[in-house]
């Protein structure tokens, strides 16, 4: 399953459109930092097959939001990204939106555009209740396919309380990075929508080395 598609283009656009907004907000200079980039995520590829395929697909070519791409490219990405606006030896995750990573906020600015954007539909008039009970499935279910949203689980523990639990079997791109951008995701989807002093953690990786289950869990409160 490590080489399955995903409708991840709007994800990846995302992320391109993140180091540019990074860039601009830390006085960083964008072409320095995608030079770094790229020859970071080339060399992370691990072959010449799919470094060539990065930079035909992503680096040269036009991410359409529909676009479907392997699982190992989003990763490859985050950690390119991180060493490139951070350099090398910044963390490549976290366990809390309290400390906030470059995948983290990955992650937020993607749930901030898109709520305005491609999945604008979702976002709209839905209260952060609606939203995680079974908004935030929908969008899942769109990018990773039924047979992985099967697995997905909301539930609601208390007031402003929600776990949300995913299982990864099954999904090539799951690692710490990329449950920091879901962190990041719940962060910012629940900024979108009015909510305050927010807080979402998550100690239980199923992508944890040595983990006898692959069920990650957040847990999502806010006031």
């Amino acid at each position: 399953m490590a080489g399955t598609d995903r409708q991840l283009g709007d994800f990846i656009k995302g992320r391109l459109l993140f180091v540019e907004e990074y860039c601009r907000e830390h006085g960083l200079d964008k072409d320095q930092v995608m030079e770094v980039l790229q020859r970071e995520a080339r060399r992370l590829a691990g072959s010449p097959e799919k470094a060539e395929f990065l930079d035909q697909k992503v680096f040269r070519g036009v991410v359409l939001s529909s676009a479907y791409f392997p699982e190992w490219v989003d990763g490859v990405f985050l950690e390119a990204m991180t060493i490139a606006l951070k350099g090398a030896g910044a963390p490549l995750f976290t366990t809390s939106s309290k400390r906030p990573c470059v995948t983290f906020e990955a992650g937020r600015f993607n749930a901030h555009r898109q709520a305005d954007s491609v999945f604008k539909v979702f976002f709209q008039g839905k209260k952060p209740e609606e939203w995680l009970r079974s908004t935030f499935l929908a969008i899942y279910r769109q990018c990773y396919g039924e047979e992985v949203a099967s697995k997905f689980v909301v539930d609601e523990v208390g007031p402003q309380h929600f776990r949300v639990r995913m299982d990864n079997r099954g999904l090539g791109k799951a690692s710490r990075m990329d449950c920091s951008t879901g962190v990041g995701y719940l962060f910012g989807a629940l900024e979108k929508l009015g909510a305050k002093d927010i807080l979402v953690t998550h100690d239980k990786c199923g992508a944890d080395p040595g983990m006898g289950f692959q069920i990650c869990i957040y847990e999502v409160t806010w006031k």
